[in-house]
């Protein structure tokens, strides 16, 4: 298996599949770093509305990390090797369209990250997500961040401290994923999902991810400030108008 990551598209909708080694896809730094090219050329694509993002295969969305790339690891090639990680999951976070997780086999570790990352996880009922960083030497960093804020302080903890894995059910309860389907239904739901995005205006679509990141990661007052302004500037651009129009009009904006 050839690592990197495909590219697929069907209308407005970009499909990449990341492929590590093995069956598992394990995952390693020219895999982030193909992957943070990917998204930044579909962020720059005006025709696309939505990523949808899987393990290629039909075992795992990717079991991770591959070890064997990092058990030799010294401080600052380590910097560097999570560092790739990061870019590739704060390129995922910051991507101006919406991006779907379709998720199915293990999800751990770093790839886990990479699902929190994503603005919604449509995931298959064999799906298994874990941080089993500490189970291997290390502790859980950069995008784990996310999971406290996605399901819960408390929850976040006993994951991170224990290493223990959450089937799809559980993290459906969880609020870890939006969906669970049967796995031959997975790539469908991926894709109804992805759809919702299709009539909406690409700059507000990139201006609400922007507010949502400021809410994370700014104070309460300075995101509030940050979304009035960016409220504001939507009113420079056709799109509420044109959108509260059809809405009063009962039909489909044009865009």
């Amino acid at each position: 298996m050839t690592t990197g990551v495909n590219v697929k598209r069907r209308d407005a909708i970009a499909t990449l599949e990341i492929s590590g080694r093995t069956h598992l896809n394990l995952l390693g730094p020219d895999v982030f770093r193909e992957l943070r090219d990917r998204v930044d050329e579909c962020g720059q694509d005006e025709s696309l509305r939505a990523i949808i993002l899987r393990g290629e295969g039909d075992r795992a969305f990717s079991a991770g990390v591959d070890l064997h790339e990092m058990k030799d690891l010294e401080p600052l090639s380590a910097e560097k090797f999570i560092r790739s990680l990061h870019g590739a999951a704060r390129g995922v976070l910051n991507a101006p369209l919406p991006v779907v997780a379709a998720i199915h086999g293990p999800c751990l570790g770093g790839a886990f990250e990479l699902a929190l990352a994503c603005d919604m996880r449509v995931a298959a009922e064999d799906a298994v997500f874990g941080l089993p960083e500490v189970l291997v030497g290390l502790p859980s960093v950069i995008e784990a961040s996310l999971l406290p804020p996605t399901v819960g302080l408390g929850r976040a903890r006993r994951m991170l401290l224990t290493g223990e894995t959450v089937d799809a059910s559980e993290a459906l309860n969880m609020g870890l994923v939006d969906k669970v389907v049967p796995k031959a239904q997975l790539e469908t739901a991926a894709h109804e999902t992805a759809e919702t995005f299709l009539g909406m205006g690409r700059y507000i679509l990139a201006t609400q991810k922007q507010i949502v990141s400021a809410w994370l990661e700014m104070g309460q007052e300075a995101a509030a400030e940050y979304s009035i302004k960016a409220f504001s500037l939507c009113f420079n651009t056709p799109y509420p108008n044109e959108a509260m129009t059809a809405f009063l009009e009962k039909r489909q904006p044009r865009f």
